[in-house]
């Protein structure tokens, strides 16, 4: 059995079995809780929808981590994985009442800063890395969090992340467990969906995958950046497109490629696919083993997806993209 396959294996638990169960059981809580998410302008949905999914996700991951963690003869929870439970579970309650009652941004931005810093406190890097991942955190959960638009989108992207950091041998047991966690979340919301993971998920997840990031650093360093590929270049390749426009940008807009996609008439399910795609193809870059051929080929799939996509919205998209 090839070693990737290994390290999946020696992931999975009963412990694993019980946080899909746990997860199922909060989605189906938050789903009849009834706390909706209306549409607006910028929405891709059109009718009223519960959000709070990532209740169900972050909730069974930090409840059964200690559990996991003493399925393989670990302390129950050490430094690391005290302060990653501490971040993580303030994330994603500030995130959740920022779902319900809507914060100013800078309080968000300080609310990931803290719990990135909270994170970064359980390691011994050096302060070059701890600022690196501090930075990298804060981008990646806002990057996730303006990727979280269609159904499936986010969740398919940190579900495939985790099995390849799992793969990988970071953290087998814990991203086994967040990526079972993630699994219960999927049939609610792919390709219809019943219930929104909303920002308690999308923040709170991207933490954790970044830390894992952060586990693989070194010789592992692009990794992430790797994986992330299809979420950093479209949320980066949107930022500078409408910083060069003059668009203000901590303005809500529609155009993200991926919206871009939809509203060019591709199909919300094959968009959602193509970001999946993107992960695996990370990976198959990464694994590839050599970082400038790897780079190469992940660049051009991208700007192969942004021409394609530019060139569509020109044609079909009404007004100012």
């Amino acid at each position: 059995m090839p070693l990737f396959f290994q390290n999946l294996y020696s992931g999975i638990s009963f412990v694993c079995l019980g946080a899909i169960l746990l997860s199922a059981l909060l989605i189906e809580i938050m789903i009849r809780a009834g706390i909706m998410d209306h549409p607006v302008a910028r929405s891709s949905h059109l009718r009223p929808t519960p959000k709070g999914g990532g209740i169900g996700i972050i909730s069974a991951f930090l409840l059964c981590l200690p559990l996991q963690r003493a399925a393989y003869h670990l302390p129950l929870l050490d430094r690391s994985s005290a302060l990653l439970l501490i971040g993580t579970g303030t994330l994603a309650l500030i995130s959740w009442l920022d779902d319900v009652r809507s914060f100013p941004a800078r309080y968000k931005l300080g609310a990931q800063f803290a719990a990135a810093a909270i994170v970064v406190a359980g390691t011994d890097n050096t302060a070059v890395w701890d600022i690196l991942f501090v930075l990298g955190a804060v981008f990646l959960t806002n990057a996730l969090n303006f990727m979280d638009g269609l159904n499936g989108l986010a969740s398919g992207v940190m579900l495939l992340a985790a099995f390849v950091l799992a793969g990988m041998g970071i953290e087998s047991a814990t991203f086994m467990l967040l990526a079972s966690s993630i699994l219960a979340f999927i049939p609610s919301n792919f390709p219809k969906a019943r219930i929104f993971m909303g920002d308690v998920g999308s923040q709170a997840g991207a933490l954790v995958i970044a830390w894992g990031g952060m586990q693989a650093h070194g010789a592992s360093f692009w990794l992430l950046p790797a994986l992330m590929n299809g979420i950093i270049w479209d949320v980066s390749f949107t930022l500078i497109r409408r910083a060069i426009a003059g668009d203000r940008l901590a303005e809500a807009h529609r155009g993200h490629l991926y919206q871009l996609a939809v509203r060019s008439g591709i199909s919300m399910p094959i968009a959602t696919l193509m970001q999946w795609v993107f992960v695996l193809c990370g990976a198959a870059a990464f694994l590839g083993g050599k970082a400038v051929p790897a780079t190469i080929m992940i660049l051009a799939i991208q700007a192969s997806w942004t021409v394609f996509i530019c060139t569509r919205a020109r044609a079909r998209v009404q007004g100012r993209w």
